[in-house]
């Protein structure tokens, strides 16, 4: 055979292989790497311990295991959050469950596809020597907060102290030193965020979680734009599985993963990070959820934060469940 010929074939053989691209590969060959898809995850709030899982689990290379690229992004709240996920501008969020089904009722194209803390973690945190022993003891007292929510507004209304609470909002940063300067008798907020806080500074506090008041509801999720389950739901699933994974395994070593946050910002006090996170641990799961994966998302715990928030006005009208959620992409469920 000639030389010309020869290479003419392998010019024929070369093109045949890259038209059938991806679809063909020498058997026994290393396969082609995937490339990444690229995503984005906004947080509820700006860097704090509990957050510290996203970015072990990316250190970790648990995402990059299913063949994602994570981006984690700061949040200003979870109203914020969601709709920023609603208007794709992000491609998944955490944030407050109650928050999200709220503004789903409303018409914002926002689902809740994976379980964050199945528990509300929203309390009154409040100096110990106050004495005080039920929320009843509240009565006029002060509070202050940086966002009220529903579900904080319905525990409110549910313990018996509507108007009986000088509520005092304030910037989010200030709510803290608030409390520590005695500007305020109590706060409400994220009880685990703040109680190893306030004892790092000596403060002894306890709290009330607003489940105290009767008021059994998720805390944070994990959602997305229902627009992204229909056109992509493989990569909805491949995130859900990852973000369960990083859980689990921030759990083994909640050290090294604060590591991984403080590479992001380095100012956080690592013993009150490690401490917060920890406690959110006890958030991952509930008794409604007992036995289940830890993203699964309980529909009886959705079904009660719809009548709060119905009971509240937030929701205007009765929604079937499934509106708000789903757990066709939790794996194992």
């Amino acid at each position: 055979m000639r030389r010309s010929d020869r290479v003419g074939r392998r010019a024929i053989v070369a093109g045949v292989l890259l038209a059938l691209g991806a679809s063909w590969w020498p058997a026994g060959a290393p396969a082609q790497p995937r490339p990444l898809d690229k995503i984005s995850l906004r947080l509820d709030w700006v860097n704090l311990g509990f957050h510290a899982l996203w970015y072990y689990g990316r250190d970790k290379g648990i995402f990059a295991e299913h063949g994602l690229d994570l981006e984690v992004l700061e949040g200003r709240g979870s109203d914020l959050t969601a709709q920023t996920v609603g208007n794709g501008s992000v491609t998944f969020g955490t944030a407050d469950a109650a928050a999200v089904m709220s503004l789903a009722a409303q018409g914002l194209p926002v689902k809740i596809v994976g379980s964050y803390f199945k528990s509300s973690p929203i309390a009154f945190v409040f100096p110990k020597k106050t004495n005080w022993k039920t929320l009843k003891d509240m009565a006029g007292a002060s509070v202050g907060y940086g966002a009220l929510l529903a579900t904080s507004v319905a525990a409110i209304k549910a313990a018996g102290l509507e108007g009986k609470l000088k509520m005092v909002k304030m910037e989010p940063a200030a709510v803290p030193v608030a409390l520590l300067d005695g500007r305020v008798d109590a706060v409400m907020t994220f009880g685990f965020q703040y109680v190893p806080l306030f004892e790092s500074k000596g403060l002894a506090v306890s709290t009330f979680p607003i489940s105290e008041a009767g008021i059994h509801v998720p805390g944070l999720a994990l959602i997305t734009n229902p627009d992204l389950i229909k056109s992509n739901p493989d990569l909805v699933k491949r995130f859900v599985a990852a973000a369960q994974k990083a859980m689990e395994v921030t759990q083994k070593d909640p050290r090294a993963a604060i590591e991984a946050l403080r590479k992001r910002s380095p100012t956080l006090d690592p013993a009150v990070s490690l401490r917060v996170l920890e406690l959110s641990f006890l958030l991952y799961t509930s008794e409604s959820g007992k036995g289940k994966p830890l993203t699964w998302i309980p529909p009886q715990d959705i079904e009660r934060t719809q009548e709060a928030l119905i009971a509240f006005g937030a929701v205007k009208n009765r929604q079937p469940i499934e509106t708000y959620f789903t757990n066709e992409f939790v794996p194992g469920a």
